[in-house]
């Protein structure tokens, strides 16, 4: 915050110029990148991480078939194509939440 109010109000500096440059902003995506990866395999390596994955793809799933089931419904006009799309999503949400149910159940 502090740069950016530098950058913005001329003060005399070279913030602004770096912060325009490409260089700055390829910089910042690579470090945000690795430190990504670092958490990731902090994360992966523990026993967490099982229960985890399955919470999230759960969740995942179930978000696919609600927003198919409403864009479909949402959109009645809309074109044979997007509506085959919006129904092959919710599909693939139905089946990965039938997975995990039956994931679930089995242990």
């Amino acid at each position: 915050m502090l740069l950016f109010a530098l950058a913005n109000s001329g003060f005399p500096c070279y913030i602004s110029y770096i912060m325009k440059k490409d260089i700055f902003w390829i910089a910042l995506l690579s470090f945000l990148l690795i430190l990504a990866f670092i958490i990731t395999t902090r994360v992966f390596s523990s026993e967490f991480a099982e229960s985890t994955v399955d919470c999230f793809a759960f969740f995942a799933g179930i978000f696919l078939v609600v927003e198919g089931a409403y864009r479909i419904f949402s959109n009645m006009s809309s074109p044979l194509s997007c509506q085959l799309l919006r129904t092959f999503r919710a599909i693939i949400g139905v089946c990965i939440v039938t997975i995990h149910i039956l994931q679930f159940m089995y242990y």
